[in-house]
Formats: structure tokens, sequence, C-alpha cells
């Protein structure tokens, strides 16, 4: 298995070497400027995709992490600044400053603003680079501390000390951002900032609206605009339950000028099965306060959920369906796939994930996949809904494959009004 250091090692690009390699250099800096002042990049946020992928995807990203470290030099930090690895298993970049710098001796707001402009540039690249692997919030932190020169104690132990007192900082930065996060958050809940825009889901052959899915959106332009942002920092915040209950109403009083007989579909988290406002006669009269009926409403689950929480979901799901609502698994074909636990849920539409419906029209084994989801939807008496159709090509061959429904920009985009589906863009496949 590829260890952390040998992954940023690499072999296209000169090793880092641990710090505990470099402490002469480091006396000399103490014994020349007085002081030492250090970088720590913390990139431990990165491990979890070793869990997640293997430790090859790991060496890969560690590799993109220490290239763009090493591309500082000469531009936030100096050439002449000591680039190493932390002992602790290539967890952090370390960036000690050298005394070569004409406005004298490093000082603390000079680290404080290096820290933040080092720290910006490498999420801002990383998350480029890394998009397969990292979700919004895998984020590294740079944390800085000074040292003094001290005739008395070893250099060992001042770097030693120089060291946890940048961990520190990170330990700090990162209290500050999660709390500033869930400050932010909870203001935007406070202040029911939300709205909810609505995407057509189309009858492909009869080319007429099925109904819309009601999607979040936070306050626009800010960080929390879109809904997965929204939902990944409100995981963060421990803030999921809160947010979802607030999109759900938001969703439903936003509905109240839905077209007659089109179907509402409202996306429901697992927190929600334990929500009084949610179980039984409550949520039918939520939903009938806002001039709809149950059997107009379809809960959306998503697969993973659906699978990992039956037993809460298969007990609730029962008793909403035994009151006239439908139920919608969505995000199948994403890799989780627990058919038999799926359909014993007995769900009104399968919704098929956009990655499998992604280029089908060019990709055998997309379309097989499809294929042998649609048999089990039938044998289950679900419909589908193909996700995320954005070109003629994918609309084409899902109609030819025999889908009935489908949803995706290419017919029609989240809107604040219900609007009609794009009308060009549906015809019958040659």
């Amino acid at each position: 298995m590829t260890t952390p250091s040998e992954a940023v090692a690499g072999p296209s690009l000169p090793s880092l070497a641990p710090y505990r390699e470099r402490v002469e250099e480091l006396r000399q800096v103490l014994l020349q400027q007085g002081s030492l002042g250090l970088l720590l990049i913390d990139v431990s946020a990165l491990s979890q995709i070793e869990h997640q992928y293997g430790s090859t995807a790991f060496g890969r990203v560690m590799a993109m992490a220490r290239d763009l470290v090493l591309e500082l030099r000469g531009h936030e930090v100096r050439a002449e600044d000591i680039i190493c690895l932390n002992d602790r298993g290539g967890d952090a970049f370390l960036i000690f400053f050298t005394p070569k710098r004409r406005e004298g001796p490093v000082k603390i707001a000079g680290l404080r603003a290096a820290a933040e402009r080092v720290e910006s540039h490498l999420n801002r690249k990383l998350l480029r680079l890394a998009t397969p692997y990292l979700g919004s919030l895998r984020r590294v932190t740079v944390g800085f501390a000074l040292a003094f020169y001290n005739p008395l104690v070893r250099p060992e132990r001042l770097v030693s000390r120089l060291l946890e007192e940048a961990w520190d900082c990170v330990r700090v930065l990162r209290a500050q951002r999660e709390l500033q996060t869930r400050c932010d958050l909870q203001e935007v809940l406070l202040a029911d900032q939300l709205s909810t825009v609505f995407q057509p889901i189309v009858d492909l052959r009869e080319r007429s609206i099925l109904g819309y899915e009601a999607l979040t959106r936070g306050p626009a332009g800010s960080v929390y605009q879109m809904p997965l942002r929204l939902f990944e920092m409100a995981e963060q915040a421990d803030l999921v339950f809160e947010l979802d209950r607030k999109c759900r109403r938001r969703a439903f009083l936003s509905a109240t000028e839905l077209p007659t007989e089109a179907k509402l579909f409202v996306n429901v988290y697992p927190s929600a099965m334990y929500d009084p406002e949610f179980r039984g006669g409550a949520l039918v009269r939520l939903v009938e306060a806002q001039g709809l009926t149950p059997d107009r409403v379809v809960l959306e689950i998503t697969e993973k959920s659906a699978i990992e929480n039956y037993e809460l979901f298969a007990e609730a799901l029962s008793e909403l369906t035994r009151r006239g609502f439908s139920i919608a698994v969505d995000d199948v074909g994403a890799g989780y796939s627990g058919l038999e636990k799926i359909a014993h849920l007995r769900p009104r539409y399968l919704k098929f994930d956009r990655e499998l419906i992604r280029d089908i029209d060019s990709s055998y084994i997309r379309r097989e996949m499809t294929r042998a989801l649609k048999t089990f939807a039938s044998s289950i008496g679900s419909a589908i809904i193909a996700e995320g159709i954005e070109r003629q090509g994918e609309l084409e061959t899902l109609i030819d494959l025999g889908v009935g429904y489908g949803q995706g920009y290419l017919l029609g985009r989240p809107a604040g009004a219900f609007l009609p589906p794009a009308a060009p863009a549906i015809r019958a496949a040659s």
C-alpha cells in the first residue's frame, strides 16, 4: 500500500524531506534572525479519499497537493523558504520562513496574511483538480506560529513547540469557521431566506407535464445558494433537520399555484420520519392548507437512505401511502442498488440517477443497465423518471428504451414559476 509520505514524494518531483532532517537549517535561521515563522498546511481532511477510493486515488490527490505547495515558491512564499513534510504520516506540509527578507524578520501580521493567501489559493486549485474525489467542504486549513530563539533550549525542542502551536492555530481556525457557518446558516433559517424553484417532470411520449420537483435555493449570490452546498454546510453545522423542515414547508407554501392535476415532488431526509409535523394527519393538514391533496404529492427519498434506513422508512411510508401520498426513490443506479429492499417499499416512481443517463446514447453498458432496471421497475409496478437529460441524443435513446418520464435542462430548467417543458426538445426517436 502507498503510504502518504510516498504518495507525496512521487517520482516526478523532488521528494520533500521530513522537517527533522532539516533541523540544522532551521537552527541557523533562528540564530540569524532570532525567530522562526511557520505556515502549517493541514491536509488531513483529504485522508477520507483513501477510505472511500483507495490508496492509489489518495496518492494521486496528495501528489496534486504537493505540486501546488511547491508552486507557491516565488509567489505566495519566497524561493528560499524551507518546504518540508510533517513527520506525522505526511498529513501536513510545512513552510518555514527564512531570514532573506528586505523588510526584516517575519511578523505575526505577515504570517497571518500569508496563511490566508495560501489557504485561499490551495483550496481554489485543489477543488478544481480533485473534483472527482472531493466535496466542496473537503478543504485544507493553514495555521501559523512564531518561535523565538532561546539558547537555553535545544533547537529540536523549539521547532517541536512551534509545530504544536501551529496545530493549535489550525484547530482554532476550524472551530471559528464551524461556528461562523452555524451562525450564518441559523440566520438564513431565522430570516426565512430560502426560496423554492420548480423543475418540470415530463411524460416523454405524451409531451405533457407529470409534475414538478421542488428544489430549494439559499440567498442569491451567497455560498448557500445551491442546494448541495446548502445541505453540506447544514450537515457540518448539525442543522440538517431544521433546514429540511424549512425546505419542505417552503415547497408546500410555494406550490399554491401548482397547475391542476400536476404532481408536486418533494425531497425528504430520513430525519423527517421523526418529525411530528410529517406524520399522519399533520402532513395531510399541512398539504391541504395549500390547496393540495395527498394524491398529488410525491415524497422523494434517496436510494441510499431507503436502504440504510429501511426499517424506519418501511414503517413510516406505509402510513403515508395509506393516506394517499406517493413515494419516489431517487438516485437509482447511483451505486447502492439494494433492489430487494426498494421493492418492499413499493414506490410509485423510480428516478434513475443522472450519471446513468449521461451519454446513454453512446454507452452500451448504460443502455443495458437501463433496460435491466426498467424490467425491475415494471415487475414492482413502478414508473421510471430519467434525471439529468441534457442532450437530444439522450432523450431520443430514452424514448426508444421505453422510459416513460424525464427531467433535465433539455426539458426545462428550474424556475420560480410553473413553466411548460421545452417543446422543441421532445420528438419521437428516429
